[in-house]
């Protein structure tokens, strides 16, 4: 049986007819290549969805017929991600992987020894830019939502945004992570969890100490020194394991 196609969409588009166009209809009809009949679930990104049917295509418009809105079973999860602004690629990179790892809110942060930085002129089109990557990862990787993506912030305003268990990623002597995730704290029927991990450069010692002057646990990965990138996709791995672990699975479909 084919995989049903997934598309987010505004939430404004759902309804009984659907019209789409610009890069929703070009994704559809000249990636997808659909045609009348074809089965799609759209979804707002904020845990509304609804299964649809192709009814006509067009040139520049594609028109669907959709069942009526239902919602995604809620998650008992929050997982929060504050990463130091990293040069290149990088950071499109974290925000991908994060996506897909069940981050469901992303805060890059401006740290002393972050090599990249972006200008307050230029910072909402970067987080455009973002949302933009994490949308795709979300659709490619099957979640119902996409996360959230903050302005990059100073690390007291990001710290401020913690929520629940907070971990500090450090590359010295450390307890081990998965050590200090075990039982993780619910608050309010949420297990709630919040990594912090510098940039290229580590944090600097006055970072760490705030850090964890506001309840962040140092934890550690191992002895070897990882890249900034990888030391995010190795943490969000551990900790989206311990929490499906623990019956509160980052997978949709649970």
């Amino acid at each position: 049986m084919a995989t049903r196609a997934r598309l987010f969409v505004p939430s404004e588009k759902l309804g009984p007819l659907v019209v789409l166009d610009g890069a929703e209809h070009h994704y559809l009809v000249h990636v997808l290549r659909l045609r009348p009949g074809a089965q799609v679930t759209l979804l707002d990104g904020k845990g509304q969805q609804a299964d649809a049917r192709v009814t006509e295509v067009a040139e520049h418009v594609i028109m669907l017929s959709a069942a009526p809105v239902s919602q995604a079973q809620p998650d008992t999860t929050r997982l929060l991600l504050l990463c130091g602004l990293l040069k290149g690629d990088k950071q499109d990179f974290v925000i991908q992987k994060a996506t897909e790892l069940g981050v469901h809110h992303i805060i890059p942060v401006k740290c002393q020894y972050s090599v990249a930085q972006v200008s307050e002129d230029k910072a909402e089109v970067k987080r455009r830019r973002w949302l933009e990557i994490a949308r795709h990862a979300a659709q490619q990787c099957r979640r119902p939502d996409v996360p959230t993506v903050s302005l990059p912030l100073s690390l007291p305003d990001a710290l401020g945004q913690a929520v629940g268990q907070k971990l500090l990623l450090f590359e010295g002597a450390a307890p081990p992570l998965g050590q200090v995730l075990a039982p993780l704290p619910t608050d309010e029927g949420v297990r709630a969890v919040s990594v912090l991990i510098g940039p290229e450069g580590g944090l600097h010692k006055d970072e760490l100490s705030l850090a964890s002057s506001l309840g962040f646990s140092v934890v550690s990965l191992g002895s070897l020194i990882l890249r900034a990138e990888t030391a995010v996709v190795a943490t969000l791995a551990v900790v989206s394991h311990q929490l499906h672990l623990q019956g509160a699975s980052l997978d949709p479909s649970q």
